[in-house]
């Protein structure tokens, strides 16, 4: 005996009776067929609803070979029981999957634009239409979707009789030429062929928002969230919002300007501490002696591009090599190697060895980073004189 399908004509029935009519033991737990469920098993995009049979919390469900099972951590106690979904997650998800509904109708009637995928996760929801649109044209949907919400029309779940002449909106063409397909009704709004529990009302939906678009394989892809998944993200954004206008000592409603301030007070301080940098460098140039030995200099001060820098400046100061390096002991050491006479590719291999890293560049001037020990690096610049 196949299971009733309590879902597909009211989806606002959260509690039930049913007889179980089999079990058996699986990997993780129980699989338990009913009577009759208002259990939505997962299929057409949208995730398995949840709750308890009697005494046992319903894992998952799923449709295997035509059979509806409803997958317990324990055997349910008794032939008959009650049943209870877990209203929340059930009505967070018909809130969603009822707004994309309406919102994939909209663009329909406006655009003539197919519905060509959809995902329902917990708390999330995704769809794909078949054409591209402005952001113009996706507001104009998304008005026009909460119009239906406002107008708080009815929604109906049916089977029509004669689907061949029945004009509605078809989630795939696989359905063209199925016979008992079953449509979701917003009165005056929308048609579409679908399997998933609805809520009786669009009012019920609370709103409809649209969070996020992209191009995607010629059309477009949305994520988009209603009613309490919607207030959620919505409290979420929010809080987000206030702790940057308390950063910025801003108006929630005026940090972009806040922000474009600091952008442009931090763009000046950098403009600031690059002068200071260069003018720091070439006073500790100033200080070195030419010479025409090797020179190995460690400050842990200087950045990558001090770096460069202050070695560009340093070959000038020898006819032999210039190394200058930044670190610690603990974390290694970055370093630049430069010289105006010597061919430095050439000498890569003896560096990889002697500072025990990773080096690259041109026959003018090496990058790398270091892991040995200062002392040996030091040792090794200063006792290779003639071989540099």
């Amino acid at each position: 005996m196949k299971t009733k399908k309590l879902y597909e004509t009211d989806g606002m029935l959260f509690s039930f009776r049913a007889n179980v009519t089999e079990t058996r033991k699986t990997e993780n737990g129980y699989a338990v067929i009913l009577d009759q469920t208002a259990f939505f098993p997962e299929g057409g995009g949208q995730t398995a609803d949840t709750g308890m049979i009697a005494n046992a919390r319903v894992l998952d469900v799923q449709i295997k070979d035509g059979e509806i099972w409803h997958f317990t951590d324990v055997l349910p106690d008794g032939d008959t029981v009650e049943c209870k979904l877990d209203f929340d997650e059930r009505f967070r998800k018909m809130q969603n999957h009822l707004g994309e509904h309406l919102l994939c109708g909209a663009i329909h009637k406006l655009y003539g634009y197919e519905n060509v995928g959809f995902h329902l996760g917990a708390d999330y929801m995704t769809f794909d239409i078949s054409g591209p649109m402005t952001s113009e044209q996706i507001r104009e949907a998304e008005i026009l979707a909460n119009r239906a919400v406002a107008q708080d029309v009815p929604v109906r779940c049916y089977y029509p009789e004669n689907i061949a002449a029945f004009e509605y909106r078809a989630k795939s063409e696989k359905l063209e030429n199925v016979s008992d397909i079953r449509i979701v009704e917003a009165e005056g709004f929308d048609r579409c062929a679908c399997c998933a529990p609805h809520l009786d009302r669009a009012g019920k939906v609370g709103l409809i928002k649209i969070v996020d678009a992209m191009h995607y394989k010629g059309g477009m892809r949305f994520s988009a969230l209603c009613g309490f998944s919607a207030l959620a993200d919505y409290d979420s954004r929010l809080s987000e919002i206030r702790k940057v206008s308390a950063l910025l000592s801003a108006k929630p409603n005026e940090i972009a300007r806040g922000v474009e301030m600091k952008l442009a007070e931090i763009t000046e301080l950098k403009k600031n501490v690059g002068a200071l940098k260069r003018e720091l460098t070439a006073r500790k140039l100033a200080s070195i002696a030419e010479t025409d030995e090797n020179i190995c200099i460690f400050d842990d001060s200087m950045d990558g591009n001090m770096l460069r820098e202050f070695a560009t400046g340093g070959m000038q100061k020898t006819s032999a090599v210039f190394a200058v390096f930044s670190g610690t002991e603990e974390t290694g050491y970055q370093f630049v190697i430069a010289s105006q006479t010597v061919k430095l590719k050439a000498k890569i291999p003896a560096f990889k060895n002697a500072l025990g890293g990773k080096c690259g560049g041109s026959d003018k001037m090496l990058f790398g980073h270091a892991e040995a020990k200062k002392e040996t690096i030091l040792s090794f610049f200063q006792g290779n004189q003639s071989v540099m």
